[in-house]
Order: C-alpha cells, then structure tokens, then sequence
C-alpha cells in the first residue's frame, strides 16, 4: 500500500491547490495539527507532513504500518486507537479520543485524534478523514499545575468528610476520597464528567428535584439527609449540604457538596431513644451525662426518687448535689479510677436526696463511645437499696449480738466443764476408795456382790459424764482456734496398719475391721494423736450401731493426690430426714435414742479432719448401715 493518494482521482473534493496546501501547511505549523485520509476501495493512507514531523518520521516510512512497526504505542493505547477507529466505522459518526505516545529517547507525547467516517452519496462509507492534534504541551501545562496544586488536592482528598464540586449545569468536576468512597469509587475509577448532580442523590424524585431547584435554580443552600449501602454493603446515613456559588452576574456557577457520616449518631439517637422510653418505664433512676460528666437526661424515677427537677439538674455534675458528708471518698476514687480505665462501674454508694435525707444506691455506669471509638455519653443505671442496707445493718447488729452471745456460752461451758472435772474425779477417786474397804470389812457377800455391780455402773457413768465434759471442752478450743495441731510425716500406710489392729470391737461378738489399704504407701504430714482419735470414734460408732452384724469394713484408696477413708458398717442406719443434722452438736438420730452417745462425736470428727485441710461426709439408708468417708490431701 501506497503512502501517496490521488486525492483528484479518489476524493475530488479533497482539493490539492498550492494555496490550499499552504493553509494547511501553516495551519499544522502554528496550531500543531497533522491530517490523514485513508480510502477503502484503495486501503491506502496519507499523511500530512506534520504527522511525520509529529511521530519524528522520514517521508518515505510507510504510515499504514504504524501501530504495527514502531513502539510509540503502548499495547493500551494501541488498542484504544483501534476501537476508535472500528467505531467510526460502524457508527459512521465522528469519534474523538486522546492518547500517548513515548519516543525512542522516552519522551512522552500526548494527541488527540478525531476521525470522522467519508460517505457516498448513497450514505455508504468510502473512507475516514482523521485529524491529530499535539497536545503535549496543554498536558505538559496541566502536569506543572497540577503538581502546584498537589498538595492542596492532598488536603482535600484527606478530609474525612466528603467534598463535591459540580459546574452550573450539573456535571461532576471534582469529588475527593472520601467522596468516591462513599458511592463505592476510588481515584483509580473517578466518576466520568458527565455524571450529573441527581447520580449522587439518592432521594426520591420529587426530593430530588426540590433539592436541585432550591440550590441551583433559587441559588440557596439546601441541607438533606441520604441513606445509600456503602462498598460493603452496609446502610449508612450521611448528612449532605449543597452551597451554590455564584459569579459576578448573579449566577450560579458552580455547586458545593459537603457530606458527613451520621450513622453512629442516628444510631445512638435511636439507641437513647429506645433507652428513653424503657428508661421511663422503669422504677430505677436513669441518669445521662456528657463526656465532661454533666446531666444531659434523667428519667421520672430520678425526680420521684431524688426530689430533684430536670431542670434543676440539667447541665450540672450529679456528685455536685448527690454526694454529701458521709459519701465514701473511697467510693468516689474507685468510680472515677474504674471509668478511666474500663469505662464501666458497679458498686455502692451513699447519696443524698433534695431533702438531705440518706439513700443507698447501687451504680451501673457505662461509658458509649462512636465509631471511631470517642467517648459520647456516660449512661448509669440506679436503684434505691436503702432498705436492704438498713436491713443488713440491722442484720450484723443481730450478728453481733449472738457472737457475743456464743463467746459468752463458750465460756461458760468451757468454765463449767472445768468445775465438773474436780468433782467426777472426787467421785471415782470415792469409788475406788469404798471398793478397797470392802475387802477388809466382812461385810455380807450379796452386799459386796451388789456393790461391785453398781460401782461399775457408776464408774462407766463417771467415765462418760468424763468424756463428755472434754468433748465440750474440744469444742469450745476449736471454735475459739485454740486447738493446734502438731503434725509430723507418717508413712500412712504404717499409720492404718498400727490403728486396725489395736482398734476391734470391746464387747459383744469380739469383731475385727475388714481392712484393706488399696493405695501407695505415700507420707502425710498429720497430727497421729488427733487421727487416731477421730478414727477411733468413727470406728467405735460402727461396731457400736451394727451389734450381731457382719464385721464393718476400712477401706483406703488414693484418688487425686488424696488419700480416701470410707468406715463401712451393715447396723441400723440413718433416717434420711436426720442426716442433714448429724454435725450439728448433741444430735443424735432418732432410732439411736437408746444407745449411750452424747452427739458430740461426729461434730468433733468433722471439725478436725477439716483442720487437717479434709473434709468428712456421711451416706446411709435405714436398715441397710453407713458409710463415713474421710477425705485426706497429702500436701
């Protein structure tokens, strides 16, 4: 293909006149303007000798082949350049676009290029007209601009709220980031310039068309709210103002978008709304304030309950008129130290109504913040808890009462356990004198025979009133914490052994323990003399209530690092209603009323292995025996 073109013979009204070709020549020259034809029946093109000139090309290169030789075109731009040209074709209407180009050295040029579709006389396309326009140094111009207005645009695009610039007939000129943001852009994809003022207002028609009227036509500012699903999809509510800017005549020239997100605060306009109405629906007191701490709302419970108005309190710190003389300050310290540091509070404190009485409350306080995590609103949740507080200090003065009344019972029995002691030991010591003149007075063998069996009643009687009184003496220690215990470290697998075999039954069929020691031999550090009384009672009490049955059972097993006790008997067992008291002091179940017991045993038992850092439990069912489980930690 040709670059030349007999214009006469294919175009005739492409006319080649000296003078034509000399305008054109200065035309290219002062404006910067190439031109070029191609005809379709020849499939060649011409160029303009600016277009060489332009490209920095020789005369004789083949301008058909431009887009495939040389490298001026990125593959982008190659393939704008194309579709430019297939649409003309197709849409035989005139098209325009702007490209770059880089030369061989790494200049960068820009042009635009307009090509316009050449029509027979029967409309159909013969070929395309196209002009280039160098417009490097506009865009050159522009660069340097733009790169004085940088840092301003920097400003701008940085505004956390959103700023829109619109020309007098609508049309987007400038939005910054936060801008596209909001309608899901960014400044890789802006909005195109023909986007108009209605595209970012999402309101319905008749809004819309009062929001332009009243900001464009009647060149006043117009404020609206608009509620639109963000990039993420989510509903947001932004606060938008147009300001209309006018020129000289009165005019408006351009229009002015400002936006803010609401969200948040529509949302916490409704949270405190739906608080309100709860809020006065409740009998507590629901006081908010603002982040300086000042009442913005109460409730009707907070007049009914304080006394005071809400416009009496409004505007005002609550510690200013609540708190009073007996306020804890260490209260008022551990409010304000957990609001800094948690934002919430709960506890007590003593405020004082309007009428300078005392009233316990109980605090909830919650510090609300925004979105971007600012502190909005202070929200605190009351109730009155005066009587509950009176009824307490009511309670501990009662408390008191009885443990001054326990220490003094404590004391008596404790005194009077003492004062038994000197005469039980008279009266045994009298026995066991009468007992020895006996065999020297010749008195009547029936007599003597008499004696001996009620001297052994009275002994045994001696003995229990004996075990008794240090029973109560036991106890009285160990509520007062006098009773210290003296541990050592015992193999306690040696400490069991030794225990069953001097412990069987004294009397009746004569039975041993079925003992088994089912757990390692680990030491413990326990007082022996304490244990071993505790076993000894626990161990007598089974043989002591299961008379004529089989022999009772100890088993040991080692569980968790604790050694595990259970005293196994098969008697007559504990009524269920009387288990919850068995700890309790001189108890006793009420199918044990005839066997001798004073009650004491197993409180004392309980109250010892917990020193030891046990514990004791009882199972049992009527007619079918009990279990005593005692529980020992090795450390």
């Amino acid at each position: 293909m040709n670059s030349r073109l007999d214009y006469k013979l294919q175009f005739p009204t492409f006319d080649l006149l000296i003078s034509q070709q000399q305008r054109l020549s200065l035309l290219s020259k002062t404006e910067e303007i190439g031109e070029w034809s191609y005809s379709i029946s020849t499939d060649m093109v011409f160029w303009s000798d600016y277009l060489y000139d332009f490209y920095e090309l020789e005369r004789d290169f083949e301008c058909s082949t431009l887009l495939e030789t040389t490298q001026y075109y990125q593959d982008a731009e190659k393939e704008k350049m194309r579709r430019l040209i297939a649409q003309a074709i197709t849409t035989k209407k005139e098209q325009s676009e702007s490209f770059m180009i880089q030369m061989k050295d790494g200049r960068i040029k820009w042009h635009t290029t307009t090509v316009f579709p050449i029509l027979d006389r029967h409309h159909e396309l013969i070929g395309l007209y196209g002009i280039l326009k160098n417009i490097t140094p506009k865009k050159t111009a522009n660069a340097v601009a733009d790169q004085k207005q940088l840092p301003y645009r920097h400003i701008l695009d940085e505004l956390p709220t959103e700023l829109t610039i619109f020309n007098h007939q609508g049309h987007y000129l400038y939005a910054n980031r936060a801008a596209l943001k909001c309608h899901g852009l960014t400044k890789n994809s802006p909005a195109k310039p023909c986007d108009t003022l209605e595209s970012w207002i999402s309101a319905d028609e008749s809004k819309r068309s009062s929001v332009l009227d009243a900001c464009m036509r009647q060149k006043q500012p117009v404020t609206y709210e608009e509620k639109f699903d963000d990039s993420e999809g989510i509903e947001r509510t932004c606060l938008r103002t147009l300001y209309p800017l006018l020129d000289k005549s009165g005019n408006t020239e351009f229009v002015i978008g400002y936006g803010m997100d609401i969200t948040s605060r529509k949302r916490n306009e409704l949270e405190l709304q739906r608080m309100a109405y709860v809020a006065e629906k409740t009998n507590g007191i629901v006081m908010i304030t603002d982040p300086q701490k000042k009442i913005i709302w109460i409730n009707q419970s907070f007049e009914k309950i304080l006394g005071y108005t809400a416009e009496e309190v409004i505007g005002i710190d609550p510690a200013a008129f609540l708190q009073g003389p007996e306020t804890s300050k260490e209260t008022i310290q551990a409010i304000a130290h957990s609001l800094k540091s948690t934002g919430t509070f709960s506890g007590e404190i003593l405020n004082y109504t309007k009428s300078g009485e005392k009233i316990w409350l109980y605090l909830n306080i919650a510090a609300v913040y925004n979105d971007a995590g600012q502190l909005i609103n202070y929200v605190a949740v009351e109730n009155d808890i005066t009587l509950i507080k009176q009824a307490e200090e009511r309670l501990q003065k009662t408390m008191e009462k009885e443990r001054e009344l326990n220490r003094f019972k404590t004391q008596f029995v404790s005194l009077a356990s003492h004062q038994f002691r000197t005469p039980l030991a008279t009266i045994r010591s009298s026995i066991d004198l009468l007992d020895l003149k006996m065999e020297s007075a010749g008195l009547d063998p029936e007599f003597i025979k008499l004696f001996h069996r009620q001297k052994t009643i009275m002994a045994e009687e001696t003995l229990r009133m004996t075990e008794l009184m240090e029973n109560i003496l036991d106890i009285g220690r160990i509520d007062e914490g006098k009773i210290e215990l003296t541990k050592q470290d015992v193999p306690f697998k040696q400490f069991m052994d030794t225990f069953v075999a001097s412990n069987n039954e004294l009397s009746g069929n004569q039975r041993t323990l079925n003992y088994r020691f089912n757990a390692p031999n680990h030491v413990i550090s326990l007082d022996e003399i304490v244990l071993r009384n505790v076993l000894r009672n626990i161990v007598s009490n089974a043989f002591k209530y299961s008379l004529n049955k089989p022999e009772p059972e100890l088993i040991v097993n080692f569980q968790n690092n604790v050694f595990v006790i259970a005293v196994k008997d098969y008697g007559i067992g504990i009524p269920e209603r009387d288990q919850a008291f068995l700890f309790q002091s001189f108890f006793r179940a009420s199918n044990a009323k005839t066997i001798p017991g004073s009650g004491l045993g197993l409180m004392i038992a309980q109250k010892l292995i917990r020193l030891h850092g046990g514990d004791m439990v009882i199972k049992s069912k009527i007619g079918h025996g009990c279990t005593v489980t005692i529980q020992l930690p090795v450390s």
